[in-house]
């Protein structure tokens, strides 16, 4: 063997062993630190979910033998168990190791809501220490925490067996590169000699080739050679043919995850979905924005470290709740970086693969603000409607019973129960009719039963509605009339009960010798109703809610009149059913005044 040539396969042979060797190192300690974490994990779940108060009893000796026993192999650094006020139940570790943790380190743990991965290194030490937290639950609160400490045991890459093993991969690497030398001489050779008969042959290398016996000792070789590419050709082929199938595969694999990812970033609430250790592996576009993150942030973190909302992540990591229901009951929370007011609802269940075994869990958050207030005013209007049927109810009781036994004698004070109990019922029967129109406005149900309404008519008959009341009270009306009142298309019946509502609020907060002014008028083809009156007047805080329904206002000169607070919510709504508008100025101690403009439209009265 020439000296060049074995040099180079010395290199050869040096090289591939130096990199088996770093290759079988690298994998060695990687798999040692995947061994770590699982063990670690598995640990800390486990010795979390044992009752935090057994530690404080008589059983502590006895978990602890049995803990030591179990760990006593090398990797094992320390095991502290803290109790609800960080208080140390059980310290299980060599010397003063606990005061060399780093405080940062120790505070992390001790405020995780979920399972969490630290490591650093003990001063004076090049061992790299894991530690594993994790707090745990009794009946949804919080008392207490595991933190574990585990580090890589000694690296035995040296050892007889591995150095064994490597002398033997050694010895087969030297031998396959001289056997692969001197074999590639042999099949070569004869090649070699062919060539060289070939030129020395000349023109009659023909009869030379034939004769010297050079191709008949090299055709089996050729033939081999020939047989053994056509069968790499053919596994190629069959190759190229399943990675084909594999890349078409693949593309509809990602086509469909990117389908789902855009369905998840399309949802209109926060989609986490995490895997078994709680860390994440996809979060929606609705919740990155909600968080105000970007993806690479969040993705393959822990859920705890994410969302820094201690009540979420109890409720999402707490352990009495994998048992093991599939569906996690929902939670009502509020985001710090919200708007205030705004509530999310937060619900969570277990992702299932196969066998039925749990491999993740998706968690939602809903925006619930406008439920929750929808629920809180459908709760405050059965309320406030059950107050404003019962005032009457109990006033028409009250005075038919005492004049059903006779208690009342006298004839003007009869009269007197009897009128109340006339207007109380009147009361109750414009609430209820009121109730009915608004409800039958919100549904879309209500039908104008539209007309030709000629107002000079419509005008007296609500003057005449409010005339003998304002009298009682020595309340002037005063009506501004034109000279031609202009002819409307309305719903007749609805359109009084607007602007009776108004009179009628007129006059019932009007003093005495007060005065009320209707007048209608006709301009840009509208028709405008203005109701002005002397009474009590609407703060200007107040203003924008006067037309709600039960809105009543805090004025006690106001307060103390009898009212459902409905009046002006259903005729804010008949005014809007026309395609109207409503609009009022008011100033306490001097009075309010309503504007309402209605448009005219044309009218057929049929032939002539």
């Amino acid at each position: 063997m020439k000296p060049r040539i074995s040099i180079a396969l010395l290199v050869i042979f040096i090289i591939g062993v130096t990199v088996l060797t770093l290759n079988m190192k690298q994998q060695d300690e990687k798999q040692k630190i995947q061994d770590i974490l699982s063990k670690g994990n598995y640990l800390s779940s486990l010795i979390s979910l044992y009752p935090i108060m057994e530690f404080e009893s008589d059983k502590r000796d006895y978990f602890l033998r049995t803990l030591t026993e179990y760990t006593s192999k090398e990797g094992f650094v320390y095991l502290f168990i803290h109790g609800h006020a960080g208080n140390a139940l059980v310290s299980l570790s060599s010397g003063d190791l606990s005061s060399k943790i780093p405080k940062d380190i120790q505070t992390k743990s001790i405020t995780a809501t979920g399972l969490l991965k630290q490591t650093f290194e003990v001063s004076g030490s090049k061992d790299k220490i894991f530690e594993f937290a994790k707090p745990v639950y009794k009946n949804g609160q919080r008392n207490g925490t595991i933190r574990l400490g585990l580090k890589l045991p000694p690296s035995a890459f040296f050892s007889s067996e591995r150095l064994s093993f490597l002398a033997m991969i050694a010895f087969l690497i030297l031998a396959v590169l001289f056997i692969g030398y001197y074999g590639v001489t042999l099949a070569l050779k004869p090649l070699k000699n062919l060539d060289q008969s070939v030129v020395t042959a000349g023109s009659d290398s023909e009869p030379a080739v034939k004769y010297s016996g050079k191709i008949a000792g090299i055709a089996p070789i050729i033939d081999d050679l020939e047989e053994y590419l056509s069968k790499i050709k053919s596994k190629v082929k069959i190759i190229e043919t399943d990675n084909v199938d594999l890349i078409s595969k693949l593309g509809v694999t990602t086509f469909e995850k990117n389908k789902i990812v855009k369905m998840l970033d399309s949802i209109n609430f926060g989609i986490i979905i995490t895997d078994v250790q709680e860390n994440i592996d996809h979060i929606n576009a609705y919740m990155l924005k909600l968080l105000d993150k970007k993806p690479e942030d969040v993705v393959y973190q822990p859920f705890s470290a994410v969302i820094d909302h201690s009540e979420i992540t109890s409720f999402v990591s707490n352990e009495d709740m994998a048992g093991q229901s599939k569906n996690i009951s929902g939670l009502e929370s509020i985001f710090p970086e919200t708007p205030p007011g705004e509530i999310f609802k937060v619900s969570a269940n277990y992702l299932m693969g196969g066998e039925n075994t749990t491999i993740g869990k998706i968690i939602s958050f809903h925006n619930a603000t406008v439920e929750s207030l929808a629920e809180k005013a459908k709760h405050e209007f059965i309320a406030h409607v059950a107050h404003e049927i019962l005032t009457p109810i109990t006033n028409i009781k009250s005075y038919s019973e005492m004049l059903m036994d006779g208690e009342i004698e006298d004839a003007e004070l009869q009269k007197e129960f009897y009128n109340t109990i006339h207007e109380q019922t009147n009361r109750l029967a414009d609430m209820v009719k009121n109730l009915l129109n608004i409800s039958k406005m919100e549904m879309g149900s209500l039908i104008l039963d539209k007309g030709l309404v000629k107002t000079d008519w419509f005008f007296g008959d609500c003057i005449e509605s409010i005339e003998a009341s304002a009298s009682e009270k020595n309340i002037t009306i005063e009506k501004n009339q034109p000279d031609i009142f202009p002819n409307l298309m309305a719903d007749k019946d609805l359109l009084k009960t607007a602007i009776i509502n108004i009179l009628g609020n007129a006059l019932k907060y009007t003093p005495p010798n007060g005065s009320i002014t209707l007048e209608i008028s006709e301009q840009d083809k509208m028709v405008i109703f203005d109701i002005t009156d002397t009474g009590y007047g609407i703060s200007a805080e107040e203003l924008p809610h006067i037309f709600e329904k039960f809105y009543r206002s805090s004025d006690p000169q106001i307060a103390d009149q009898d009212g459902s607070g409905l009046g002006l919510a259903t005729t804010a709504e008949i005014v809007h059913l026309h395609g109207g508008e409503i609009d009022v100025r008011s100033e306490p101690g001097r009075g309010s005044h309503f504007t309402i403009k209605l448009p005219m439209e044309d009218f057929y009265l049929g032939e002539t």
